[in-house]
């Protein structure tokens, strides 16, 4: 007996004694010993709608599969007017494979779980029923991953689906994705009730796995493999391979199947769908299949974005809930608020704005209520400046970035789950650049330690030529040395947006916690809310004038790199804010020489 039989036969012998698959009390099953090549079964799935439609499925072999779940898979060719034109893709992963026994009767043998490569995708691997059904509904608390292994997590491989987005909102999110290997899909709404009516879910049934539902909803798509009772498996693979898990369970619609032969990661067809209502909860993520309980849904919390257009002096709001996934842990090491929080924020930013230009201003606030302490919500403010050609310039810019950071230090946070009560962002736009540049400065030629000079300040705003002055008054610092300086003072740049790195780092799972303020893998992060609560508040930014004393030499010596010094020079040299124009964005440069006594 070859590597291969021997590898099979032993996959069957710990099939035969999997939990679960004999004491099934729904629809009966056939066990992978009775399967033979050749053999002509039947699929069923949804491709247009909400009706279940049947294809054929032959059965071509029994192959070795995967050596973790130490099972081997089914491969089979489906064909069929339901298939042919398409083939088998996303969405179609769970759709169950019934196979007549000696008596005629069918009995589920398997769920579809993977393509190939195959061009025209009608030749697939499914996994067997009794694989499927030996991941259990409930997994136990001991099952959650350690520290390390959180922050190892990998991003799903299950392609996720947008609703709620505009078409150049969607297409900058499925850009980023691809940078990072993942596989967006834009997701058009639900229809109305009476063309989706509510159903039970049964094999075949169009099903998805929810990060959040509302104004914008988020989640992967596939197919129920098996139900009995209130239990329920579907997808035939992992969403992530986390364990236990807590998201939404949701009946689907399925608009139709996009077709793609080329049958390769992110160039396959899959079905267009929209996750409908919340039926259960998504409690299990297994190697061969994903589990829930049809009837309660899981934890959830609020999350509204409000924002105002100032030039026309009108508001759009967005309500979304978003799964709470606290009390297991957060098994992919990331809430769900990371990844769609972000989105919403840029959505609602372009739906303000009515497109991108390119020269545009805002403000927004952000703040996380938590249970554990009321009344005193993780929050920060900050002024944005700039944009970008193209919707990257918006979705990709430093609102998203910064709702993102915050998000990261709530997951970073690992000594107890933290519920969170509701989140609220606000934002104010306007379509113009409300900056200036520094032209020059003008003051006293001596200056006292310790006491405080006047400056008058030239600046010239953007896209307009008349200057202007401002007249600011500067702290010499009482330590710094005597004799000949430069009183430079630095405005801050316009908030350029960086294209889609923002949207990178938010579908980016395993970098999450390398961007700037975040801990790196292995650091425990903040240890206390009030550490927390400082660190999101250090998302706020000082955006006006900041002036220091240089030594004498020039602005190239000004402005020349290195670290600041220790002692009497290092007090002068160091920044320190001077002032900030409540209109404008202050940027550029400009300094004058003194002598301080």
């Amino acid at each position: 007996m070859n590597t291969l039989r021997r590898s099979v036969a032993l996959a069957l012998l710990l099939l035969a004694a999997a939990p679960g698959a004999a004491h099934a009390a729904g629809e009966q099953v056939m066990p992978l010993g009775d399967l033979r090549p050749g053999m002509q079964c039947q699929g069923a799935s949804v491709v247009q709608g909400t009706a279940i439609t049947q294809f054929d499925v032959e059965i071509v072999d029994i192959i070795a599969g995967d050596a973790a779940a130490q099972t081997p898979y089914i491969l089979f060719r489906a064909s069929g007017p339901a298939v042919d034109r398409t083939g088998i893709g996303p969405g179609f992963s769970g759709s169950p494979i019934r196979c007549p026994t000696a008596d005629g009767s069918l009995r589920i043998a398997g769920a579809i779980s993977l393509g190939i490569g195959e061009f025209g995708g009608l030749t697939g691997l499914a996994t067997p029923i009794e694989s499927v059904l030996g991941e259990p509904v409930d997994v136990p608390d001991s099952v959650s991953m350690e520290p390390a292994t959180v922050a190892r997590a990998k991003p799903i491989a299950e392609p996720l689906s947008f609703g709620g987005l505009s078409p150049a909102v969607a297409s900058a999110v499925q850009a980023a994705g691809r940078k990072v290997g993942r596989a967006i899909y834009a997701a058009p709404g639900a229809p109305s009730p009476s063309l989706f009516p509510a159903g039970p879910l049964v094999p075949g049934s169009a099903m998805a796995v929810g990060l959040s539902t509302g104004d914008l909803t988020a989640g992967a798509v596939g197919t129920v493999s098996y139900v009995d009772g209130d239990k329920l498996w579907a997808f035939g693979h992992p969403l992530d391979s986390a364990g236990r898990r807590s998201l939404f369970l949701q009946d689907a619609y399925v608009h139709t199947v996009i077709n793609n032969p080329l049958g390769i990661e992110g160039a396959s067809s899959y079905k267009l769908a929209s996750p409908g209502r919340t039926v259960g909860t998504l409690t299990s993520d297994g190697i061969a299949a994903v589990a829930g309980r049809l009837g309660a849904p899981p934890p959830s919390f609020p999350m509204r974005v409000a924002a105002l257009d100032e030039d026309r002096d009108r508001e759009q709001v967005a309500n979304v809930q978003i799964a709470d996934e606290s009390k297991v842990g957060l098994p992919v090491g990331s809430s769900a608020l990371t990844q769609v929080g972000g989105v919403a924020v840029a959505q609602l930013a372009y739906n303000a704005l009515q497109g991108v230009p390119s020269r545009q201003s805002s403000r927004m606030c952000a703040k996380i209520g938590l249970l554990e302490a009321p009344g005193k919500p993780l929050r920060f403010c900050n002024e944005y400046v700039g944009g970008g050609p193209g919707v990257e310039g918006l979705v990709g810019g430093a609102l998203v970035a910064d709702f993102a950071a915050m998000a990261s230090q709530l997951d970073a946070y690992r000594f107890g789950p933290l519920r969170v009560s509701g989140v609220e962002v606000y934002l104010k736009i306007r379509r113009d650049l409300r900056q200036a540049f520094l032209l020059k400065v003008r003051g006293p030629r001596t200056a006292r330690r310790g006491g405080r000079i006047r400056l008058r300040v030239t600046a010239r705003r953007v896209n307009q030529g008349k200057a202007f002055t401002r007249t600011i008054r500067v702290r010499v610092p009482k330590g710094m040395p005597r004799g000949e300086r430069l009183l430079s003072l630095t405005g801050t740049s316009a908030d350029v947006a960086t294209g889609q790195n923002a949207l990178e780092e938010v579908f980016d799972l395993g970098d999450l916690f390398g961007g700037e303020g975040a801990p790196a893998e292995g650091e425990e992060g903040p240890r206390t809310l009030k550490a927390l609560r400082a660190r999101v508040a250090a998302i706020e930014r000082y955006d006006g004038v900041s002036a220091a004393f240089l030594p004498p030499g020039g602005v190239e010596d000004a402005f020349g790199e290195g670290s600041t010094p220790d002692g009497a020079e290092g007090i002068a040299q160091r920044a320190r804010p001077a002032y900030r124009d409540k209109a404008l964005r202050l940027s550029g440069s400009a300094a004058y020489a003194l002598r301080i006594r």
